[in-house]
Parts: structure tokens; sequence; C-alpha cells
């Protein structure tokens, strides 16, 4: 599609977050009329923003006061990802049959280059990082962008046919690639699509697990024909999709097309339908857990769908590093490995951490909550703490809001066991970690791996991370 078409319409930008701000510059240069609006009170905007926008003479409100004359003579309404389609401005646009999408979508359709696709509940970070540093290794141009820093439109500039677009989708971005586009603007097209694994998260805004599960499917409808689905353990049965062209990562049983894994975890197989196998070594692959097995997988599956060679894989396997905050070493303090895991904002994250570390562990867990139901850590702590070669919790420091729920499922399983009040993020972690490591010993591990979000006494699983980095190198 010809960006020149995008000259002359009418576009509302629903939200100013850093999605909106990127979205609404670059359609400003494509000579689009725009108006803004967004929730907070125009004092509360960003105010370079803000300026701006008054010296491109480009209209803004508050949402309350987006008069139906604006929206009437919009042609496209581009939503940012933290608004939910309930909100009454989504629902005031819908109703006038304003089109609607997200900025992802909407910049996903502008991109000339192969698009690849990454969602799922866990891992999507570390798979689009993976993803991109075996492409860079390969020769191969790419972007990282979309749920990750940076938001797509601050990559359009970089637009090429040459350049791969990699994309870490999240449910709220998906819920907003919509079914019906308008005449002038083309849907886009994924050259591959990845689920790498699906559990209960952010209820609180989809409500049940299936809309969830719909959501993350929303991906699959995007693909090129003939483009292969990769899809974690268990997802095809959630999205609930027949037909072929899916691609199954599965660690513990030999899959007829995806991968598969030895039983020690160091040889990873890659199984195509036509019947090749390729084997990549994995003892100097660096992230711990089968977890990462997978998303290593997925990331070697869309690397050689884009045409990098397995001798460049291989090397990429070799130097790769995790991204920050995930089950990231942070010091050995008296014997004590301290551990940075604050990027696991559910259980299922949690859990998945546990299974990735071998020995004694002090958890410190809890944020805020999601309407998550935490059954799937009473069943884990039941039948795994302390079972075969894993972990074995020999302690819990619960924090925030969440710690009461929380309590009542670590309480009754693990012998030391306490909950710790208070608002303040910095000076709460900072008893928390003091606590764990006065109850742990040498060998043992203290983890950070809070199972819940952040925005209680932090405002991102960022910021908690690096208060928890803080807090341990202060021991003495």
């Amino acid at each position: 599609m010809s960006l020149m078409k995008l000259a002359g319409k009418k576009i509302a930008i629903l939200g100013v977050g850093e999605a909106g701000r990127s979205a609404a510059r670059w359609l400003n240069k494509c000579g689009t009329s725009l108006v803004c609006c967004d929730r907070l009170e125009l004092d509360k905007w960003p105010a370079g923003f803000l300026d701006w926008c008054h010296r491109e003479g480009i209209k803004t409100f508050p949402e309350r006061d987006l008069p139906d004359s604006e929206i009437t003579s919009c042609e496209l309404a581009v939503a940012s990802p933290g608004i939910p389609p309930s909100e009454k401005i989504v629902k005031r646009f819908i109703e006038k049959g304003i089109y609607l999408m997200g900025e992802l979508a909407l910049a996903a359709s502008l991109w000339k280059g192969p698009i690849i696709g990454i969602t799922g509940t866990n891992g999507k970070t570390t798979c689009t990082r993976l993803t991109s540093h075996i492409l860079t290794n390969a020769g191969i141009s790419n972007v990282v962008a979309g749920n990750i820093s940076p938001p797509f439109f601050d990559c359009l500039d970089q637009n090429t046919k040459d350049c791969t677009a990699i994309l870490e989708i999240s449910s709220f971005q998906l819920e907003y690639f919509p079914d019906n586009w308008p005449d002038w603007l083309e849907s886009p097209v994924f050259s591959a699509a990845v689920i790498l694994n699906m559990a209960p998260d952010h209820l609180d805004r989809h409500g049940t697990m299936k809309e969830y599960s719909r959501c993350k499917g929303r991906l699959l409808d995007f693909r090129k024909d003939g483009t292969w689905a990769i899809l974690g353990p268990g997802v095809r049965q959630l999205i609930n999709r027949p037909g072929a062209g899916y691609l199954s990562i599965d660690l513990e049983e030999k899959t007829t097309a995806g991968a598969t894994c030895s039983p020690r975890n160091d040889i990873l197989e890659i199984r195509w339908p036509e019947g090749q196998t390729e084997p990549y070594d994995l003892s100097n692959w660096a992230p711990k857990g089968s977890h990462n097995i997978e998303n290593l997988a997925a990331s070697i599956i869309c690397a050689r769908i884009l045409g990098a060679g397995p001798k460049y894989i291989q090397s990429a396997i070799e130097t790769f590093r995790p991204p920050m905050h995930r089950l990231q070493p942070v010091r050995e303090f008296k014997g004590i490995t301290f551990i940075n895991d604050s990027k696991a904002t559910n259980a299922a994250a949690l859990i998945a951490a546990l299974k990735s570390i071998k020995g004694n562990v002090t958890l410190i867990a809890g944020g805020s909550g999601k309407d998550e139901d935490f059954t799937c850590l009473t069943n884990f702590l039941t039948s795994n703490n302390g079972s075969g070669n894993r972990s074995v919790i020999t302690g819990a420091i619960l924090i925030g809001e969440e710690a009461p729920r929380l309590e009542r499922v670590f309480k009754p399983l693990v012998k030391n066991c306490i909950t710790l009040s208070g608002k303040d993020g910095t000076e709460t972690m900072k008893k928390a970690v003091e606590a764990a490591e006065s109850m742990s010993r040498p060998g043992s591990c203290v983890l950070l791996s809070p199972g819940c979000a952040s925005f209680d006494m932090f405002s991102s699983y960022k910021e908690r991370g690096l208060v928890f980095e803080k807090a341990v190198r202060r021991l003495q």
C-alpha cells in the first residue's frame, strides 16, 4: 500500500502514552489530519507532546470533552493497548461506525518487509530478543518492536523490503487487530506466527481464560498463505484451531514436526515436516530452564524460515545472554545466590522459575493482582516441592496487595513463611531481602519471582527488579 493514501485522512489517536505519541508523530508526517484525546486532563499530558500538538495544529481533548462532531468526521481511530475495548471512548467510535484498530496493527499494515509475530503468556521478550540476535548473527537486517520498546511506529524509518520486523505482541495489542479494514489499508501479513504458551493472565481485563485465549489466537488470522504457526506445549488445544500449518514445540515428546529435546536437555532437535532434522548443541546455552529452551526452539524455527543458516544459529546460541529481570543472577553473598526474576508477573512464570532452579530456595513473591487463581501454585507445591532434582522452597517472604492470598497457598506448605506489610516499595523490598538472607543457608538461593504485577508499590517490573538488586548489593 502506498503511504500516500494516508494523506488527508482524519485519524483519531486514543491515548497519548508512548505508543499513541509515536503514532501521532509519524502519521502527522504523512499529511493526516489528527485529533488526540486521553482520559487525562490536558494539564496532565506530557508537556512536550502537548506543545508539539499545538504547533502542528492538532486538536487535543480530554476524553469527556471530545464532541461527537470530531468522532463522526474521523475515518479511523487508533487505540493504545492500555485502553480496554469496554471503555466509553472506544464504544463511542464503534457506535458511530468508525474503523478502529491498535497502533501496532496499523504500523504492521504499513511495513514492507517480513514480519514475525511472537506472543504468549510468558517468554515473549526473551524469544523476541533471541530471534533478533540470531538474525543479526546471520547478517539479516531486523528491528524489534511492539510490546517490547520501542513502539513499532518508531521503526518505520527503516521500513524496507529487506528488513524483518520482529514484534512482541501482547493480548491487549491483539485485541485491536480488527476483522474489518478500510479499503485504503491492507491488513498486515505475518511470515511466521509464534504462540509460546498460555496460562491465566490479565483476567482482570479479559474476564475468562477462553477470551484471553481467543485474543492470543488472533495472531494466527494474519498469517500469509503457507506460513507456519509455531505453537508451544498445550497451545493448540487452548486456541481450538483445527487444520494444518502448525509446528509444535514439546521438549518431552517426539513431535513429528517442530522441536524436541534430548533427555538431558543438551541437544535441541528441530524436525521439519518433510522429514529433515537439525540438531543444535546446548552445552554453551546460558539461560536457565526448559521454558527458555522452548523460547530458543521457536526462535530457531523463525530464523530458519527467514533464511538464517544452522552455523549462524549455533554461534548465536553460544553468545546469547538473557534480558534483565529474567532469572538474572545478581550477587553471591555468604554463599547464597540472589536471583532477580522480577519479570515473573503471573503464577505460571513463577512456577517456570522454580522448575529451573535446583536446591533450596527462599522465595520473595507478591505484588498487585490480576484476578488470577493461584490454585496452580498449590498444585505445584503439593506435587513438586522437594521432589526429584527440583527446587525446595525452604522459606517464603510475601509482599504487596496479593500477600494475604499467597499466604493461604504457602503457609501450609512452606515451613518458614512470613508476610511483610507496607506500601513503600523500596523499604518493603529492603526488609524482604534482609529477611530472605537471614533464613537462607550457604549453597541456597534467594529468588525474587513475584508471580504478580508490580503496580501496588512500583512503576513497573523493571523498577521492582532494580530496587531488589540495590537492596541485595547493600547487604553486608
